[in-house]
C-alpha cells in the first residue's frame, strides 16, 4: 500500500517527487518573477518576496529590476522591487524609497514604468562589476536605451549580492537627430 509513509516504495517515490520539485523550483525562469510581481503572494508581498542574494547573477537583478518597473502597480510596488536591488551607494544617491519612486518617475525613466518590451543586449563583467545595456519599448511606441552599472558587494548585509549602483539613460543616434 503506497499511502503508508513507512512503505519503503512511498517513500522512493516522495523522496523522488521532493527531488524534481526542488530542481524545478532552482531552475524556474526570470518569467515567472514578472507572475509573482503582479500577482503577489498569499503570505507575503512581492516587495517581501524578491530579495538581493549571492545566488542571483547580474543578468538576473537587471532583469528583476526591468520585470518589476514594466509591472509596477497603483502603490509602486514595481518600483519598491527595484530599490531593494539598488546597492548602498545607489541609495546614498537616490534614497529613501519615496525619492527613488520620484526619480524613476522623472521623464527620463518614466518610459520603464510598464512599457511593452525590453531588450537585453549581452551583459558584460569585468571582475566585481557589470553593465548591461536595456532597450525599453515604452507603452507608446518609443524606443529608449538604458545602461545598468552593477557591482559585487562585499557588505554583512549581503555579501557576494550583485546589486545596481546606477542606471543611466543612454542618448541613441535617432534620438540624437531628433532634438536637432
Amino acid at each position: 500500500m503506497l499511502s503508508n509513509p513507512f512503505n519503503p516504495q512511498f517513500f522512493r517515490i516522495f523522496a523522488t517527487a521532493l527531488l524534481i520539485l526542488i530542481v524545478a523550483g532552482c531552475s524556474s525562469s526570470l518569467a515567472e518573477t514578472s507572475q509573482l510581481i503582479t500577482s503577489g503572494s498569499q503570505s507575503a508581498s512581492p516587495a517581501e518576496t524578491l530579495q538581493p542574494s549571492p545566488d542571483l547573477s547580474p543578468q538576473d537583478v537587471v532583469r528583476i529590476q526591468v520585470e518589476a518597473l514594466q509591472n509596477n502597480d497603483g502603490d509602486d510596488k514595481g518600483i519598491e522591487i527595484a530599490f531593494r536591488f539598488a546597492s548602498p551607494t545607489n541609495r546614498q544617491a537616490t534614497g529613501p524609497l519615496n525619492r527613488f519612486t520620484y526619480l524613476v518617475k522623472n521623464p527620463t525613466y518614466r518610459p520603464m514604468l510598464n512599457h511593452k518590451l525590453a531588450e537585453y543586449n549581452p551583459i558584460e563583467i569585468s571582475g566585481n562589476t557589470a553593465t548591461q545595456r536595456v532597450t525599453i519599448t515604452g507603452s507608446d511606441g518609443s524606443a529608449s536605451v538604458y545602461l545598468f552599472e552593477l557591482s559585487r558587494q562585499d557588505t554583512p548585509t549581503c555579501s557576494g549580492c550583485w546589486l545596481t549602483d546606477g542606471v543611466s539613460f543612454v542618448p541613441t543616434r535617432q534620438g540624437n537627430l531628433t532634438n536637432i
